[in-house]
């Protein structure tokens, strides 16, 4: 009995901190709720409807699948989201019907996330850096924004309002 509970007090600390462990690895896991629904996408500060957005929570909460599409032709894309713990970043893997696949990684900062393809993409033909936050109002704005010199000046591709489809 007297060994039972020396190796119980040896042990309690490293499990303690292993749930500990889990539960902030968890909370990362969810950084990027604030993005789950169904939304009407605008061009940020209009009243123009550009697209469709369905973000979906899969694999047990550990994933976030985008389904989008815009309101006039046919483009569409989609994004496989996760928090990668090996790395401590998330990561997002887009494609689209126009042939752009892009694979971001990043970090929740001040309540935004940001992934760009600073490591990953093809510094000659141009890099993405995008941003979300969850606004005051409910609603995400996402900005796209989008250099050809490196990274050294940044210009907006996109900047829109997700806001929750009625």
């Amino acid at each position: 009995m007297k060994k039972i509970l020396i190796l119980f007090i040896l042990i309690s600390p490293l499990m303690i901190s292993a749930q500990g462990g889990q539960e902030e690895l968890n909370q990362k896991y969810h950084q990027f709720d604030f993005w789950l629904g169904s939304w009407e996408v605008y061009k940020l500060g209009t009243d123009t409807l550009v697209g469709h957005s369905k973000i979906e929570s899969i694999i047990d909460g550990l994933g976030l699948l985008e389904n989008y599409t815009v309101v006039k032709g046919k483009y569409q894309g989609k994004s496989l989201n996760k928090y990668n713990p090996a790395r401590e970043r998330w990561e997002q893997y887009w494609i689209d019907n126009s042939g752009l696949t892009l694979f971001l990684s990043g970090v929740l900062t001040d309540g935004k996330m940001v992934l760009d393809d600073l490591e990953h993409g093809d510094k000659t033909a141009g890099l993405n850096r995008i941003t979300w936050e969850k606004m005051e109002n409910g609603s995400v704005r996402q900005t796209w924004n989008t250099s050809k010199d490196k990274g050294l000046n940044w210009s907006v591709a996109f900047d829109g309002e997700y806001k929750p489809a009625k």
